[in-house]
């Protein structure tokens, strides 16, 4: 089967490169993808162990609901206290999907245990991004979004790219796209006197979705962090998809789909309940219902199957069925020959819409929302604080002493702030960062696993705009059909194409292992070129360009499956991140998962074998841990 990696949540702000102060490395970086504003750091050693109360009991710091800020001129240190002692704080390292659903988990977790409208908890929110994420241009406008995170909320059936098939489709795709790209090089320089047409010009043919550019992975533009964490993705990766036949890439995509059915209840119970209602719900442009276009019958029943055997509605329907449903197909030069399913339980909203809701949900509950110079980190480390605890035996007072490792986070205003713990939700960025935490704890090598095995998949997104008015949204309304510029989002040839405007659409597509955002947003590509011909194809009257591309990188795992939990190597150290292009289909499910396992480190509660979510599902904690790849 062929390796398709969903990219509703693709990211359409491209980044731009922070110059890092002398304490920094080429670590620093700001940038905007699905999951996150992608914020980097390099370690810096300090102690602190004084800082700490004593105290036998874990939920010594439960106790303490009213607390202040102290400021330490002389290290220009802020730390949270009250009156009984330092409240429990946690820090969370990404602004974008992933780190404003993790701080809304736990915050969520915190009170109803606590039983408190205000937090038992210090949580901050670290982002990079001067507007914290908070820019947006209205979707009826004719301009660019500024800020945007996806806009698919998907039940249905998940593509797995770890299995065998993928190696021998990323090799062949890239051979299309270097020869290719090499065509398109001679054409422009012969002024396109060649009349020769590549599959990037061919309606029959599918055009490439992969590219490996391994030069750019590990040449001498990358470093040696960059090089290392490809390394260690691209071992894992090729363990677990040499490893893996059809039924183990069934598993993990059924594994998928259960965390992607507790998502969609978990948006829908958000929309109902706790951040907008209907005038949200219109906002967002949600809508309900997915077409999938596919060359051959085999690859539609495939598809049917897949949804059917994850318990999805999931119909293979005639291709004249599927133009009522959504016109604009008919407009595809290939459509008469394309074979349709249709799965009636997908959801289509705005992400970044509600990502600004949550946000704002989050500072009400009391999380500090810090970004620009005061978001942005310029160094992370961790120190052991040691504890002792009196307990008594028969023959008198044992004292024993435990070790914990605890957080000190430094950002470009000159601050430090001290944490018990950090939850890593920094996108394409994270892995970099785990490997500066993990050095602190164990040395590592080039060719040392560690537990955030992540590397960035580069995709792109093409806006479309036409000249629909609000006017035009409002009639199609009154005759049933959604105010939408498309009545569903729909896919083809690996690209998806939806709507949550009346005069927007959108395409998202392609992976290209090409290096990290800012060494690789000048390597060439094939895919702003097929994706505008596509565009033009399914809307006419639009002005689309192949300029209007937008990169967008987002944070892989070699198995498919995000990296959700606690580290064991470093106490305290908590991932969420490795959606992929799915960050907008996990990542309420999963910023469930990591609160739980926040809240029971708080708690001091022995933690259970699953984390347990809506919809009566429980999932493995060890599918998810950071910890399978040690």
């Amino acid at each position: 089967m062929r390796g398709v990696w969903r990219s509703f949540s693709a990211a359409f702000t491209s980044a731009s490169l922070i110059n890092p102060p002398p304490l920094t490395s080429h670590l620093f970086h700001r940038g905007t993808n699905a999951n996150n504003v992608g914020t980097l750091f390099s370690a810096f050693n300090d102690v602190d162990s004084q800082r700490y109360l004593s105290s036998n009991s874990p939920l010594f710091f439960l106790n303490k609901f009213r607390h202040k800020r102290v400021e330490d001129v002389e290290t220009n240190t802020i730390t949270d206290v009250n009156e009984k002692g330092i409240v429990p704080r946690i820090a969370i390292i990404g602004g974008g999907i992933a780190g404003v659903t993790a701080a809304s988990a736990i915050a969520k977790h915190l009170q109803k245990e606590q039983n408190r409208n205000e937090l038992s908890a210090k949580i901050v929110l670290f982002e990079a991004d001067i507007e914290g994420g908070q820019r947006s241009v209205p979707f009826e406008s004719c301009q660019q979004p500024i800020w945007t995170a996806g806009d698919i909320v998907p039940g249905a059936a998940m593509h797995i790219m770890s299995q065998r098939s993928t190696l021998g489709n990323i090799l062949t795709d890239t051979c299309q796209e270097i020869f290719s790209t090499f065509l398109e090089k001679i054409r422009s320089n012969a002024k396109n006197t060649i009349t020769y047409k590549s599959n990037i010009d061919n309606f029959d043919v599918k055009p490439p979705y992969f590219a490996l550019h391994l030069i750019r992975c590990i040449g001498p533009s990358a470093t040696w962090d960059e090089r290392a964490t490809f390394v260690d993705f691209l071992r894992h990766f090729l363990i677990t998809s040499l490893l893996s036949g059809e039924h183990e890439a069934h598993e993990r995509g059924k594994f998928i789909q259960e965390l992607a059915k507790s998502n969609r209840l978990l948006f829908l119970e958000a929309l109902n309940n706790e951040i907008g209602g209907k005038d949200l719900s219109d906002r967002m442009g949600s809508n309900k219902g997915f077409l999938s276009l596919h060359r051959t019958r085999e690859a539609a029943m495939h598809a049917e199957k897949e949804g059917k055997d994850h318990n999805e509605t999931s119909e293979m329907i005639p291709i004249e069925e599927a133009i009522k449903l959504e016109p604009r197909i008919s407009n595809l030069p290939m459509s008469n020959s394309l074979f349709a399913v249709h799965r009636k339980d997908d959801y289509t909203a705005n992400s970044a819409v509600f990502v600004q809701d949550l946000v704002n949900q989050i500072k009400a509950k009391g999380v500090e929302y810090r970004c620009g110079d005061k978001g942005m980190i310029r160094g992370i480390s961790t120190w052991q604080v040691s504890h002792k605890h009196n307990s008594c035996t028969e023959t008198g007072v044992l004292t024993t002493t435990t070790n914990d490792s605890r957080f000190r986070i430094t950002t470009e205003d000159g601050t430090s702030h001290n944490f018990d713990y950090v939850v890593l939700a920094a996108g394409v960025n994270t892995p970099l960062l785990a490997r500066k935490l993990a050095v602190e704890n164990a040395p590592q090598s080039i060719f040392r696993p560690s537990f955030c095995p992540t590397y960035p998949l580069r995709g792109y997104s093409l806006t479309v705009y036409t000249n629909h008015t609000t006017q035009d949204g409002n009639e199609r309304t009154k005759i049933g059909r959604s105010s939408n510029l498309l009545n569903m989002p729909i896919s083809v040839d690996d690209m998806y194409c939806s709507s949550v405007g009346v005069n927007m659409a959108r395409i998202a597509g392609f992976g290209e292992l090409v290096g990290y955002r800012d060494k690789a947003e000048n390597v060439p590509s094939l895919a702003p070129k097929v994706m505008a011909r596509y565009a033009k194809a399914i809307f006419p009257e639009s002005d689309v360009t192949e300029e209007a591309a937008l990169q967008c990188f987002r944070p892989m795992t070699p198995d498919d499956i995000p990296l959700v939990g606690g580290v064991s190597s470093v106490p305290g150290l908590y991932l969420h991140t490795g959606h992929g292009t799915l960050g907008w289909t996990l990542s309420l499910a999963t910023a469930e998962c990591v609160a739980q396992a926040v809240c029971e480190d708080i708690d001091g509660r022995k933690p259970e074998s699953v984390y347990r979510l809506p919809g009566d599902v429980t999932v493995e904690r060890a599918k998810l841990s950071p910890d399978r790849f040690l």
